[in-house]
């Protein structure tokens, strides 16, 4: 009976003595390989964090100064072009008329390049104009007025050829009559020739001002990525103080090289982009509003010669006059806008770099943390 007693009071004490000593060995097994996955986790969704951000970045920046040097840049050039060209061609028409020079010439030969320039400026304007738009239909009502306002000088050319081969040299009035018309219908205020590629080149400096105005050129997004970039560095370095503290190990190369990396891809992206936005900045800042100047300047002073030339009955003599557009004083500053645009699309290698980089950071860190796992599971 004695011995029946104690073995009740015995029996518990050598089933919880492994229990005490087990738990806090599983456990701390547990924890040290979870918290190691989580690390590597948190670090690799940085890192393609990292990569979603600065693609993002380059790739919007890059379709912006596309669409700026591409389409809506060249299509605002070309209406303001078109407009100079067309209000040159009426000037050189009166110029040839006053001068004489119609008896021989007719329009003359500067009225015809004038005329051929507007045309291939409206080419590239319905290329560049989406199919349906706004800028489409009044590329058509442009087109139309100005096959009107070339049979108006034709007209105008066959009557002041008639009046001479009848000996009436003097007058000319039917043919002035016609040029009259001509000068109406492209200078009307009210639905003009020049009206309507006012308005199509409102339309376009609408659509590149939108361009222009694009928050992806904004500089201070780099700001934003850069947080990105310091958050995967922070994750890497938080994996490599755990390492050091659980691990006794000073240094891990792998997540070394990763950190190095990330500040490598930073650097990279900021050489980049951040002169990219400069250079966009003064093409929008600077060389644009520069050569719509220039144009809009010869465009006021051919405007004002034709002016005067429709109010001289007296007539001027061959020669005289401004000479219309100079097509040179505009090519400085196209060419600035060019090289600015150019040296903003440029992406300096990035569109291979950022993928290659991210790649390499994540394979490091997978590798930092890897061998660290494999110690449990042996």
């Amino acid at each position: 009976m004695a011995g029946a007693g104690i073995r009740p009071a015995q029996r518990p004490n050598p089933a919880r003595q492994p229990r005490l000593i087990r738990r806090p060995h599983q456990t701390r097994q547990q924890s040290t390989p979870g918290r190691l996955r989580r690390l590597l986790v948190v670090v690799l969704a940085a890192t393609v964090l990292l990569w979603i951000s600065a693609t993002v970045l380059l790739r919007s920046l890059d379709s912006t100064v596309a669409s700026v040097r591409g389409t809506a840049s060249p299509a605002f050039l070309n209406a303001i072009e078109a407009r100079a060209a067309l209000s040159d061609a009426d000037r050189a028409a009166w110029q040839s008329f006053r001068s004489g020079e119609a008896q021989l010439t007719g329009p003359g030969q500067l009225y015809q390049n004038d005329i051929t320039t507007a045309g291939q400026d409206l080419e590239r304007l319905a290329a560049l104009a989406p199919p349906g738009g706004a800028g489409s239909q009044q590329l058509q009502t442009v087109s139309g007025q100005l096959v009107n306002y070339q049979a108006l000088v034709e007209q105008a050319d066959a009557a002041y050829r008639t009046d001479i081969a009848l000996g009436s040299a003097s007058s000319h009035d039917l043919g002035y009559a016609y040029l009259t018309y001509a000068s109406n219908s492209m200078r009307d205020p009210q639905g003009g020739l020049l009206a309507s590629i006012n308005q199509l080149a409102a339309l376009d400096k609408q659509a590149l001002d939108q361009q222009l105005g694009s928050p992806w050129t904004d500089s201070a997004l780099f700001l934003a990525l850069v947080a990105v970039g310091l958050l995967g560095l922070a994750s890497i370095i938080a994996a490599q103080v755990f390492l050091q503290r659980r691990f006794r190990r000073v240094t891990s190369p792998p997540l070394l090289l990763a950190a190095a990396l990330v500040c490598v891809l930073l650097a990279w992206v900021g050489t980049v982009t951040l002169p990219a936005d400069a250079a966009f900045n003064a093409a929008q800042a600077t060389a644009l509003p520069k050569l719509t100047g220039i144009w809009q300047a010869q465009t006021r002073a051919v405007d004002a010669e034709a002016a005067t030339l429709r109010a001289n009955a007296a007539g001027q003599a061959p020669g005289a006059g401004s000479g219309g557009l100079s097509v040179i004083a505009t090519q400085p500053a196209s060419s600035a806008l060019d090289a600015d645009l150019l040296s903003a699309e440029d992406s300096g290698g990035l569109a291979v770099g950022i993928p290659v980089l991210v790649a390499l950071i994540a394979g490091l860190a997978y590798l930092g943390v890897r061998p660290r796992l494999d110690e449990y599971r042996g």
